[in-house]
């Protein structure tokens, strides 16, 4: 299915509106604690998405569309978990300033809703579908109109695993060092997607569709992911030439070995 990039765009813009308009009758105080359940949410879905998913796949059922169900079930859940966990805590309504009140709940609404698409941007990367997405969405594209949501969350995701809850000592030294700046030398830090190609990976694993991604790709700049840094390609982008970043282990095929064949 092609969808015109203009409509899809309009389309997205549409109902992340209708979702910041439905959070900010939370008012402040409710939209700010939903915001962090979602933050907090998606990043426990992103650590642990890939186990459940080959967990799914073990089963032999065949569900070749395990990662993008895996990712969006703990999301689902880890979000209703922390909701049901702030309301019971904190159940009554802050009241601040007339003008404090309304920045604040439109703030918080309108970034949980950034957060919740970019997260399901990601989700339908990672399904077994054509390698552009309503014949539109790909790793170049920045859905919707150039904000490109998608490749800002797997930048954040990434600056999260190097940097803020690093876990150092394992996994493999960062190829760009960017992350695991210890003192005055570089150790191994079990960071996501250290040379930025996670998007990259998942259209070329994506079934239908024709046409290699990862050799003859337009010159993409080296950049860290989300801007920070400046010295690795950022999630979804080439490295320098067009190119992925040298060595590193690939991502997780799409939907592992079961994943449909192209059709003739």
């Amino acid at each position: 299915m092609s969808v015109p990039p203009a409509l899809l765009d309009t389309l997205l813009v549409a109902l992340m509106l209708f979702m910041t308009y439905v959070l900010t009758s939370e008012g402040a105080w409710g939209a700010a604690l939903m915001f962090f359940n979602v933050l907090f949410g998606g990043l426990i879905a992103f650590n642990f998405f890939e186990p459940l998913a080959d967990l799914i796949d073990s089963t032999g059922i065949g569900w070749s569309f395990s990662e993008t169900l895996a990712m969006l079930l703990i999301f689902c859940a880890s979000v209703f978990l922390l909701r049901l966990a702030t309301e019971t805590l904190a159940p009554a309504m802050v009241r601040f300033p007339n003008p404090v009140y309304h920045l604040t709940r439109l703030f918080f609404g309108f970034a949980t809703t950034v957060v919740t698409f970019a997260i399901i941007l990601v989700a339908f990367h990672a399904a077994p579908v054509h390698k552009n997405i309503f014949g539109y969405i790909n790793y170049e594209t920045k859905p919707p109109f150039g904000m490109g949501l998608d490749h800002a969350w797997l930048g954040f995701f990434q600056y999260v695993t190097g940097d803020i809850f690093a876990d150092y000592g394992k996994g493999s030294r960062d190829p760009y060092s960017t992350y695991g700046k210890t003192g005055n030398q570089y150790m191994p830090v079990n960071m996501f997607d250290p040379r930025g190609k996670w998007l990259l990976d998942k259209q070329e694993a994506r079934p239908y569709g024709e046409g290699e991604i990862l050799e003859g790709s337009g010159g993409g700049e080296a950049g860290a992911a989300g801007g920070e840094g400046g010295a690795g390609a950022g999630p979804g982008m080439p490295g320098p030439g067009g190119m992925p970043g040298p060595g590193g282990m690939p991502s997780r095929p799409i939907g592992g070995p079961v994943a449909p064949a192209a059709p003739n």
